[in-house]
């Protein structure tokens, strides 16, 4: 791999990270403690978020943009990858597409 796509790869896991601790706060904490009262989530309000349902959608939309940015920079890199005739493994290029698969089958059981 050289440089730019070794770079562009490093990116998009970074803003995977970034983008995995948002997807575990609303897939896994906040949206099922939400859907555990007898309330309308639109309903809802917060001291600190006002309405929990705006701030649920808003954070759901936040998780979905940045994961699909982490996979557009990864597509780039391995495409880029591939035009410059580079040799990557197969372990290097199947992890991220299962960690890319397991976030968005969470988002989707999560309610998207």
């Amino acid at each position: 791999m050289d440089r730019f796509s070794l770079r562009l790869y490093y990116s998009s896991m970074m803003i995977y990270i970034f983008g995995s601790i948002t997807l575990i706060l609303y897939t896994l904490i906040i949206k099922p403690i939400a859907l555990m009262y007898h309330e309308p989530i639109s309903q809802m309000t917060s001291p600190v978020f006002g309405n929990y349902g705006r701030y649920l959608f808003s954070l759901e939309a936040f998780t979905l943009i940045v994961m699909i940015a982490s996979l557009v920079l990864y597509g780039i890199s391995m495409y880029h990858n591939h035009t410059r005739n580079g040799k990557v493994s197969m372990r290097t290029i199947i992890a991220p597409l299962i960690l890319y698969v397991f976030a968005f089958a969470l988002l989707g059981v999560s309610g998207f």
